[in-house]
């Protein structure tokens, strides 16, 4: 399984899901995360991890989840662990939703 990251999404690529539904377009890329942005499906923009990647191909990039699933998730709020070092709070929040942790040194590349 290809592990995608930030030199692999583009702004504007569109997102679908694992059911085949256009579920919006990348808004931002940050180094842990992807924004897809708010549109007909979410009423707020989702920060989805690279790990929810299954395939890239030119613009369009395909989800491991259905477009309920993205929706169940609670990636409302970006991780921002560059001002939150060691906030254990921030810290469950993103280990609980999936995201890596570069600063976990006990999972390396998760």
């Amino acid at each position: 399984m290809p592990q995608w990251g930030p030199k692999d999404v583009r702004k504007h690529m569109h997102v679908y899901s694992a059911d085949n539904q256009d579920i919006g377009h990348v808004a931002e890329v940050y180094e842990d995360s992807f924004m897809l942005h708010k549109g007909l499906l979410f009423s707020k923009d989702r920060y989805l991890p690279y790990s929810a990647i299954t395939n890239l191909r030119e613009d369009r990039l395909q989800l491991s989840m259905s477009a309920d699933e993205v929706k169940e998730k609670m990636w409302e709020k970006r991780p921002d662990y560059e001002h939150h070092l060691g906030d254990p709070l921030q810290l469950f929040y993103d280990r609980e939703h999936g995201v890596h942790d570069p600063f976990d040194e006990t999972r390396p590349g998760d």
